[in-house]
């Protein structure tokens, strides 16, 4: 009886599976390219070269510095709340965090 069931619900079951296939690929994709930090990197690198011969000012560096930095923030939070949530954590109780410091 469970297998009769079984192939008549193929038709249903099959496209919602492969849906499902496909949203988990396009997530992933979409987590790969949130979480890539290195064209920021890279930017950086390319600011400072820009800096050093001259073809932008301090300012200019400084406010397009900043920006890069936020970006890189912003990658490293998504990283962490990813991280949260695979150990199924969405709260901090009674966690203790080492604060570094880094990007402020």
């Amino acid at each position: 009886m469970f297998l009769l069931d079984d192939i008549l619900m193929i038709p249903i079951k099959l496209p919602i599976a492969g849906f499902n296939w496909i949203m988990k690929q396009i997530q992933t994709m979409a987590n790969e390219e949130l979480l890539n930090d290195q064209p920021w990197k890279e930017r950086l690198i390319e600011l400072q070269m820009m800096l050093e011969v001259g073809d932008i000012n301090e300012e200019e560096y400084a406010v397009q510095e900043a920006q890069v930095f936020q970006a890189l923030r912003d990658i490293r939070a998504r990283r962490e709340e990813i991280a949260r949530q695979a150990r199924g954590d969405d709260e901090d109780d009674g966690v203790v965090g080492i604060h570094t410091g880094y990007g402020q």
